[in-house]
C-alpha cells in the first residue's frame, strides 16, 4: 500500500496533512520502539549541554578536544536526532570551523540511545501546506549541501554509532573514514517503507561496501 508520507504528498488541505503528520509520527515511534534497547537519558542531554559551545548551537554540541573536534547530535528542533535543514546547517557550520582550525580530525557521535533517525519528515510535511514545490526544493538543496560537506571534508571523520542509525543517518556513514559501532547500534534504510528514494549517495556506496547482491 501507499505509505503515509506519500499520501501526505498527494493530499489536499491542512487537516489531511495534519492527520498524515500524526500518522508518520506514530509510525516512526513504533518503528523505533520495536527495536530500542534502552530509553533516552535526559540527564545525559542536560550534562553534555553544559559546554562552552552551548550558546552557539541549538541542535548539536561541539567540544574542542586536544587535537580534534567532537560533534554530537543533540537535537531540540526534532525528535530522535532526526535531520532537518536547521540541524544539517549546524553540523555543516561545525565541520567548516573544524576544517579551518587546528583540529586533526572530527569525532561525530550523538547524545542518548539513538544515533540518528534520518530525515525529519514531520518538519517537511508541516511545511507542505505553504508551497510544496518551494519546500521540496529547499529540503532537496539542504540534503545535497549536507552530503556534499561530508564528501569535501579533507580531514578524517570518525563516527561513533551508539544506537539506531536510520535512513540518512546510515547512508552518510560510508562518506566518513572510520565507523565504530557499539552493541546497541543497528542500521536500517527503510526507504520503501516511508516512500522515499535512497539518499546520501547510498545507491553508489552500499553496493561497493556490501556487494551488488546485498
Amino acid at each position: 500500500g501507499t505509505s503515509t508520507f506519500m499520501e501526505a504528498l498527494a493530499a489536499n488541505g491542512t487537516s489531511t496533512l495534519q492527520s498524515s503528520v500524526a500518522g508518520v509520527t506514530a509510525s516512526k515511534r513504533r518503528f523505533l520502539d520495536d527495536r530500542r534497547d534502552q530509553p533516552f537519558d535526559k540527564r545525559l542531554r542536560f550534562s553534555v549541554r553544559q559546554t562552552e559551545s552551548a550558546y552557539r548551537y541549538r541542535d548539536i554540541v561541539v567540544r574542542k578536544q586536544d587535537g580534534f573536534t567532537h560533534i554530537l547530535l543533540s537535537t531540540k528542533s526534532s525528535e530522535n536526532n532526526s535531520l532537518n535543514p536547521e540541524v544539517m546547517k549546524e553540523v555543516q557550520s561545525a565541520l567548516s570551523t573544524a576544517a579551518a582550525d587546528d583540529s586533526k580530525l572530527v569525532l561525530f557521535s550523538a547524545v542518548g540511545s539513538i544515533f540518528c533517525c534520518g530525515l525529519d519528515f514531520i518538519y517537511f510535511i508541516r511545511r507542505l501546506t505553504d508551497d510544496r514545490k518551494k519546500e521540496s526544493t529547499k529540503m532537496a538543496e539542504a540534503i545535497r549541501s549536507f552530503v556534499h560537506t561530508f564528501i569535501q571534508f579533507k580531514k578524517p571523520i570518525i563516527v561513533a554509532v551508539n544506537g539506531p542509525a536510520i535512513g540518512l543517518g546510515a547512508s552518510i556513514l560510508p562518506l566518513c573514514d572510520v565507523v565504530w559501532a557499539n552493541e546497541k547500534a543497528w542500521f536500517q534504510t527503510p526507504y520503501t517503507t516511508f516512500g522515499q528514494s535512497p539518499d546520501g549517495c547510498s545507491s553508489l556506496t552500499f553496493p561497493r561496501i556490501m556487494g551488488l547482491a546485498s
